[in-house]
């Protein structure tokens, strides 16, 4: 007997309460396997991906039926966890945005825990366009004793006929007794039967894959043991319904065929048209054209101020292609649009990036309506507007255009675009976590009890362990888990934006403290929503803010490339390796690569960001060491001569294509061809190619050597306008760092105080500038660095160190104010006028903050003792009576400090770095700080004579001795004897080869105990 499973959960689930490992498809398989004709979008709380759930349906001809199991209480706006479950599903189309909609109020007004509706939310529905069901033992019926009259009595009042009882056909007792009450409640009310299954795996057999899934993150369900979730086919419902013994056969058969009122349901359309907003709704096409072009042209009038008037002509031509193109493809919304968003986000505060992000700073007009500065016909290297938009690509794939925002903070244009569009019609939309492979496996390590210690270090690389008799299987049994969702946040930039009221079109769900639309980016892309990038930036932070420590505006692009063009003081952090913080060329594997290519001009960064991506490996070792390089064919390198004779950039080829008579409009579609060499497709391409090469050269052999070029690198070409923004956006920061390095470095402290890394980086670079971070000391130190312009200094914050705060700082000082005889007198008065705890003094007296009172050692004895006897809630003779006890104990501690490597390593783990230097010690003496064994073994060593660290590799031969054990430790005061330089191993083609950097290698070191005593380093 044929039913519909409306009743059902996937690991859509999850991000409510973790509950499933099975998928969308898994459903629509079983249905077909049994002869069903729907697959529902049931799961707690809300509906999933209704997207791929419609996918799903149409690929294996099933009916799309929406339905949300909705957590149910009296009063949504009380602190009440019951938690009831309620069954809903939408009739017709209205119904689903009905229900969008009291889902979305759930999780705005009716969030504790779960999102919860009420019956005022409830009662908003069109009882016509809905069927409500009284869901599992979950129900309000069995958690509630005035389950009748609150409950079901209203509910039949009010949806009527749309009102049904479900059966469930598990055998466990708390079922049976529940089943009991439906069936006294259907011979009361007459209210009919429906079954349901509540399926949570497929098959039987699957119950020990959720348990083991639910188990690996120590989640156990106690009332569900013994239930049977599986999807069963009718035969086996009549037996369990049976063994139950509640229900007649007649009454089983009547719930199965209650299912088939879905089939009565009306379809639900959902489509993939291009869904974009407009702020002129009214307006047709050639009025709205008309309104972008007059922007358009009170734009131009005002850029053309800084374009040489013999220029006019050219720029206006571009306008004019540019316009033609969004014309054609009638695409102006999203233009007028996104200028007022723009436009106002600036005027709220909001900094938007010079620059930019992927191919948008290719069009003119996008820096014309203030979305970049970047002037592609001022660029040093070729940037195609058709590689942003096309006529071709718009229409044939009915894209839209995608400009990514980079901010220095989403908030205002978040801001802006709730206000120009509705406050209802801008969300984060959501982005799904799911187990990798890592996680998968450890999860079911700990599903099997395995402990720790044991698979941890095997996670970190499974692919060294695959064929380990001992995790082989357990490596292969956890892909069960792989892509399973298991975590839910919003999107770190992505934006939805629509016309029509999201709540109600698309549903909203609360994900920690943001509001965010159903869909996530790819299915929205999919689906042809639009959705803007708002990417926060850090590098922008630090331009912004750096720029406005300096009391000047950020310059625009055009003005930033006149004033670092041959600025030695710029172009040598570079070359020096100064580039902590700058953008792409400040991480560890970028600042070798960048000392190694040294570039001197924003054309050359440019290459350079193309040229260290793991694609261009195999002509790197070239391009860094500036080798010459040609094909050998002159007019190929001539089409090349602005990226060095190499295939950098996507547009390379983009040009060389034009060369041969292909419209620019056609050449970034036919990259993708290219690329896929599908047969039928590629072969005109090529003969269209060859011809026209051969037409303007003459030699059909040259002709094929390119072709083959393009087709072994159109792989790995890069896009130019993106590469050009990266180096402008390192550019802007390099500026800022060389010419007034002390705003710029107080500035980067500030924000990356709690990063311990990166702050350690930027104290490798201040001697270069000759600026010093001045140790936190009492009565001068604030919450955050801050730049002393007549010393050159910057004054350590104590908002930077772990565990402390601005409140902290700010009460401390307000303290400072006062005079005290003792160190004992400002314990006291810590203790009874602030909130500073005793770990945060420790770390204080560890650091020297109260070195004006005495030594480490001794006021950190002295600490302890008064944090053991003195007591703010003593009664004064108490606290009189102590003090005195404590203040004897004081006087006769020696006036010493903490040993050499306490002092250093525990400034390396609060700070990120050591501050204490010892100029009398001998350069070759240093302390171990830090051990990476993950690879080769890498040291990072303190030197001692002036405080800054140094990372040195180590070979495992001098590294281990013959038992495996390591022969250095955290702590060990060294003599470095020996240190060689060898070429860094990187990987081509998945082969280790040597590379073009040399790298520091210890080779002999010995061991010293002779400056571990204080006395030795100081006398």
């Amino acid at each position: 007997m044929r039913y519909n499973n409306y009743h059902k959960h996937t690991h859509y689930s999850n991000i409510i309460t973790p509950d499933c490992i099975v998928k969308p498809v898994d459903y629509a398989k079983r249905a077909i396997e049994l002869g069903h004709t729907s697959i529902c979008t049931t799961e707690h709380g809300y509906a999933g991906n209704i997207f791929e759930y419609y996918d799903v349906a149409k690929e294996y001809n099933l009916k799309f039926v929406f339905g949300i199991e909705y957590y149910y209480v009296d009063d949504r706006f009380a602190k009440d966890k019951s938690n009831s479950h309620l069954m809903i599903l939408a009739r017709n189309q209205h119904g689903m945005k009905q229900m969008q909609k009291i889902m979305s109020e759930a999780n705005k007004t009716g969030y504790y825990y779960k999102p919860r509706i009420d019956k005022e939310l409830l009662f908003q529905l069109n009882p016509n366009d809905v069927l409500v069901t009284s869901t599992c033992v979950i129900s309000y019926i069995n958690k509630h004793d005035s389950y009748e009259d609150n409950f079901v009595k209203p509910l039949h009042d009010y949806f009527g006929d749309n009102f049904y009882l479900e059966l469930h056909d598990n055998t466990h007792p708390m079922q049976v007794e529940y089943n009991k009450k439906i069936l006294e409640l259907h011979n009361k009310y007459s209210i009919p039967f429906i079954h349901a299954t509540d399926s949570h795996y497929i098959y039987p057999e699957q119950d020990k894959d959720r348990t083991e899934f639910l188990n690996g993150k120590n989640i156990y369900y106690p009332e569900e043991e013994g239930f049977i979730l599986d999807y069963p086919s009718s035969e086996d419902i009549f037996k369990r319904y049976e063994q139950q013994g509640v229900f007649t056969r007649e009454q089983v058969e009547s719930a199965l065929k209650n299912t088939l009122i879905i089939d009565e349901f009306e379809d639900i359309k959902l489509n993939k048209e291009i869904k974009m907003p407009s702020i002129y709704p009214d307006k047709t096409h050639e009025e709205k054209m008309g309104i972008l072009k007059e922007i358009i042209k009170d734009e131009w009038e005002k850029d053309k101020q800084a374009i040489a008037a013999e220029r006019h002509k050219e720029y206006l031509e571009a306008i004019k292609f540019e316009l033609n193109i969004i014309e054609e493809t009638k695409m102006e919304d999203y233009f007028l649009l996104n200028y007022p968003i723009i436009k106002k986000g600036k005027e709220y505060g909001g900094v938007l990036t010079r620059t930019g992000r992927g191919s948008a700073p290719s069009y003119y007009l996008n820096k014309l309506l203030g979305f970049t500065e970047v002037d592609r016909l001022d660029a040093p290297i070729t940037l195609y507007p058709t590689r942003f938009m096309s006529v071709s690509r718009i229409l044939e794939t009915k894209s839209l255009p995608d400009i990514d925002f980079n901010t220095a903070d989403p908030y205002p244009f978040i801001k802006a675009t709730k206000e120009v569009l509705g406050e209802d019609n801008c969300y984060w939309m959501t982005a799904y976590g799911t187990m990798q492979e890592s996680e998968a496996f450890r999860n079911y390590c700990r599903a099997k009890n395995i402990p720790m210690k044991e698979f941890n270090e095997v996670g970190k690389d499974l692919d060294v362990y695959r064929d380990h008799p001992n995790w082989k299987d357990i490596i292969e049994e956890s892909k069960k888990f792989i892509d399973v969702i298991d975590s839910v946040s919003p999107h770190p930039c992505a934006n939805l934006l629509l016309s029509q009221p999201i709540s109600e079109e698309i549903g909203i769900i609360k994900v920690g403290d943001e509001f965010c639309a159903l869909i996530d980016s790819t299915t929205s892309d999919y689906w042809k929503y639009l959705k803007n990038d708002y990417l926060t930036v850090t590098v922008w932070k630090i331009i912004a803010d750096g720029f406005k420590s300096i009391n000047k505006p950020i310059p625009d692009v055009r003005t930033l490339s006149r004033l670092v063009d041959g600025d030695k003081d710029v172009w040598n952090l570079y070359k020096n390796g100064l580039t902590a913080t700058l953008n792409q060329t400040g991480t560890d594997s970028g600042t070798p690569q960048v000392v190694q290519y040294k570039p001197k001009s924003i054309r050359e960064l440019s290459g350079w960001v193309s040229a260290i991506r793991p694609a261009f490996a195999s002509m790197k070792h070239y391009f860094l060491n500036r080798l010459p390089f040609s094909y050998g064919i002159p007019e190929f390198d001539t089409i090349l001569k602005e990226s060095d004779n190499f295939i950098l950039y996507q547009e390379n080829i983009m040009a060389a294509l034009v060369y041969t008579g292909f419209p620019e409009d056609e050449t970034y579609g036919l990259l993708k061809a290219i690329a896929k060499k599908k047969p039928g497709i590629i072969e005109p391409i090529h003969d269209r190619f060859i011809n026209g090469f051969v037409k303007k050269t003459g030699s059909e052999e040259n002709a094929l050597k390119v072709w083959k070029i393009l087709e072994d690198s159109v792989g790995y070409g890069f896009n130019s306008s993106h590469a050009y923004s990266v180096a402008l956006d390192s550019i802007y920061g390099a500026y800022l760092k060389a010419k007034y390095p002390l705003d710029y470095f107080s500035v980067v402290l500030n924000i990356y105080e709690g990063n311990t890394k990166i702050t350690a980086k930027i104290m490798q670079e201040l001697s270069y500038f000759n600026i010093k971070v001045l140790p936190i000391r009492f009565g001068k130190s604030k919450a955050q660095y801050s730049p002393d312009y007549n010393s050159n200094n910057i004054y350590k914050g104590l908002a930077s160190i772990k565990f402390l705060n601005a409140k902290v700082s700010d009460e401390l000082l307000e303290i400072s104010k006062k005079h005290f005889e003792s160190f004992l007198d400002l314990l006291v008065d810590i203790t009874e006028n602030s909130s500073i705890n005793s770990k945060q003094m420790k770390i204080l007296i560890r650091l020297d903050f109260f070195e004006q009172f005495g030594k480490s050692l001794k006021l950190y004895n002295s600490y302890l003792k008064f944090e053991e006897r003195y007591s703010k809630k003593h009664v004064e003779k108490t606290k009189e009576k102590r003090l005195i006890e404590i203040k004897e104990y004081i006087e006769e501690l020696p006036n010493e400090d903490i040993s050499v490597q306490d002092k250093i390593l525990f400034e390396k783990e609060v700070l990120g770095y050591g501050q204490t230097a010892f100029p009398k010690v001998p350069k070759a003496f240093a302390m171990v700080v830090d051990i990476d064994t993950k690879y080769a073994p890498r040291l990072t060593l303190y030197r001692m004579d002036r405080g800054v660290e140094i990372s040195l590799k180590v070979e495992r031969k001098h590294f281990f001795d013959i038992y495996g054990d390591q022969l250095l430790h955290k702590g060990d005061i060294i003599k470095v004897l020996k240190i060689v330089k060898k070429p860094k191993k990187m990987k081509v083609d998945n082969k280790w080869v040597d590379s073009d950097v040399m790298e520091d290698i210890l080779t002999a070191w010995e061991m010293s105990k002779k400056y571990e005593n204080n006395s030795c380093i100081i006398n």
